[in-house]
């Protein structure tokens, strides 16, 4: 069970010689483990943290973790140390948590205490900075849902094999979170009713399942790390999204399926299959090739999103920024 990481160890090792605290011990073991680890960020350390704790069941916004708050771990000259955080940075770091207990019954001074990690934190956002912050969510979401109206009327005048109206619901669920991915799903189908009337509303269904996949998929699944689980990610959400839209065509449009696939499902059909099997493999195949060019797209699009309109996108083409520092990267 995850221990609220606002308890704290006492100090109470009175041999702690002077100018050096009994946790820098705890600072130089973490920054050894670190750059064993490859030095990842700070940053990328919060990430891991929040991540694990999602897969130990705590909820997605109580489980992040601030990257200053884990920064300050590996700071040496600590009056006091938040043990339970440091065994979830060991093991976010590929360490065995179990040596924090070995730290704690020897809790030495370190001999040579290192200065604090190069990396300095950056001032968290408060009221002030973050009101710039909504502006650019708000103009992100807006964007998304442009381009998923834009996609819908260039596959109906081109009359293309595709849907395309999902490629901003992507791109706000990988940079943002699964639901507000849903919450630019959901505009797009209620906004594209109006030119194509109600038949546009139960697809809505449609364009949310794939949001909430992406995002979930890339933050708590672990598939947006390597470019063959991202593809793995993008044929996940294709086969779920004709799941629950075959039955909307048999239901409410007859099995039409419109558009470019039309010519796909008449010529299954052609070969003897029930309507049934025809409208799920045309839409089948053409939601594979939609999704796959969707999450392709919006993995591009993404990655050129400034740092602080993508929340913790653990994707292939997606860098963490380097820090702003004087002196050579550490």
């Amino acid at each position: 069970m995850h221990v609220d990481d606002t308890r704290r160890e006492p100090s109470h090792d009175p041999t702690a010689h002077p100018g050096a605290s009994r946790w820098d011990r705890f600072a130089e073991e973490l920054q050894v483990l670190r750059r064993t680890a490859g030095e990842p960020s700070f940053a990328e350390i919060a990430r891991r943290v929040a991540e694990q704790r999602v897969a130990d069941g705590l909820d997605e916004h109580a489980a992040r973790v601030a990257r200053t708050t884990v920064y300050d771990a590996f700071r040496t000259g600590r009056a006091r140390v938040n043990v339970p955080l440091v065994r979830e940075i060991v093991r976010a770091l590929d360490g065995d948590p179990a040596l924090v207990d070995a730290w704690l019954r020897d809790p030495r001074p370190a001999p040579a205490p290192s200065p604090a990690p190069a990396e300095p934190p950056r001032a968290e956002a408060g009221p002030v900075a973050e009101r710039p912050r909504r502006r650019q969510v708000l103009l992100l979401l807006l964007a998304c849902v442009a381009v998923n109206l834009v996609g819908r009327e260039l596959v109906v005048l081109l009359k293309l094999p595709a849907h395309l109206d999902m490629v901003g619901t992507a791109l706000a669920a990988f940079a943002l979170g699964p639901w507000h991915g849903a919450a630019v799903g959901l505009t797009t189908n209620v906004a594209g009713s109006v030119p194509s009337g109600l038949i546009s509303l139960p697809f809505a269904l449609v364009n949310v399942l794939g949001a909430l996949l992406w995002g979930w998929g890339v933050r708590r699944w672990g598939m947006g790390r390597t470019l063959p689980r991202f593809l793995g990610l993008n044929v996940l959400v294709a086969v779920a999204c004709s799941l629950v839209a075959v039955p909307i065509l048999l239901l409410v449009l007859d099995g039409s399926v419109g558009h470019g696939q039309e010519s796909i499902r008449q010529t299954v059909e052609a070969y003897g299959a029930q309507l049934v099997v025809a409208v799920g493999a045309s839409n089948l195949l053409v939601s594979l090739g939609d999704k796959l060019i969707s999450g392709f797209v919006a993995l591009v699009a993404v990655s050129g999103l400034p740092a602080s309109l993508r929340r913790d996108a653990a994707l292939p083409l997606v860098v963490e920024p380097a820090p702003d520092r004087a002196g050579p990267a550490g």
